[in-house]
């Protein structure tokens, strides 16, 4: 490792250390940092589950699922008997805290729901009044227009990012450390929702609820593993994006750059 990298890597450590320490007892507080784990906590908080039957479910390879419940038993999170992975208090506690998050998304998604649907309602009436009903006319025209904006483009190609990066983590897994697998997984995440392969480290710490000093030493071991890079913008700070051989992986998995 170069001196000038080694003075990098200070520099960035001591730009994020005063928000880390304001910051620093809230995020020990919380769990994993992986949308797939709150998946697998969920259905666990429901039974006791093999990692085959929770990798059918969720579409993952079973060694792949075993690999994250093996890193969090660690933890303190899971337990392993006669070939059953079940929570413990503390899994249990987080279970209930990222159903309790979801259900609250939810009712907000389903309030945008109502309120778009009720505004449809009383754009299309007035029309049905003033044609008296025509056939082929009518307040169903606005539902369907709703319906298919659910439907449409936009999820689809969403979906095909989600199946890309899905794939192409788990072409990429082998040979990482949980750590790693978790933040590589989260940038992936990142690109699924957004088709972004990149975003800044503060952004990133923010989404993964994670330790500074730890996010930094995992992304300098997937740096060193050609998997992302970092790039110092001078007006927005430091911006983390997926590497050529990431981007490739994307791409062979049907992502289209």
């Amino acid at each position: 490792m170069s001196e000038r990298s080694d003075d990098f890597w200070r520099a960035l450590r001591e730009i994020a250390r005063q928000h880390e320490e304001a910051r620093a007892k809230a995020r020990r507080g919380r769990g994993p940092r992986s949308r797939l784990v709150d998946a697998i906590f969920v259905m666990l908080l429901a039974k006791p589950m093999r990692s085959a039957e929770i990798a059918g479910i969720l579409g993952y390879d079973a060694r792949y699922i075993a690999s994250y419940l093996s890193y969090w038993k660690a933890r303190g999170y899971v337990e392993y008997e006669s070939g059953l992975w079940y929570l413990t208090p503390l899994g249990e506690d987080y279970a209930r805290e990222v159903l309790e998050r979801e259900s609250n998304d939810r009712l907000s998604e389903f309030i945008g729901v109502a309120q778009r649907i009720l505004g449809e309602a009383k754009r299309v009436r007035p029309a049905v009044n003033r044609k008296r009903g025509r056939p082929g006319e009518g307040g169903g025209g606005g539902s369907l227009r709703f319906i298919a904006g659910l439907t449409g483009e936009r999820g689809n190609e969403q979906q095909d990012r989600a199946a890309a990066a899905r794939c192409a983590l788990e072409a990429l897994s082998e040979g990482l450390s949980g750590d790693e697998v978790e933040v590589l997984g989260a940038l992936l995440d990142h690109y699924a929702r957004w088709g972004s392969t990149y975003l800044y480290l503060d952004q990133l710490q923010e989404q993964m609820g994670a330790d500074f000093n730890w996010l930094v030493k995992v992304l300098r071991d997937l740096q060193a593993k050609s998997l992302v890079y970092i790039y110092k913008d001078p007006r927005l700070g430091l911006r983390v994006g997926l590497a050529k051989r990431a981007r490739e992986a994307l791409q062979a998995c049907g992502a289209s750059l």
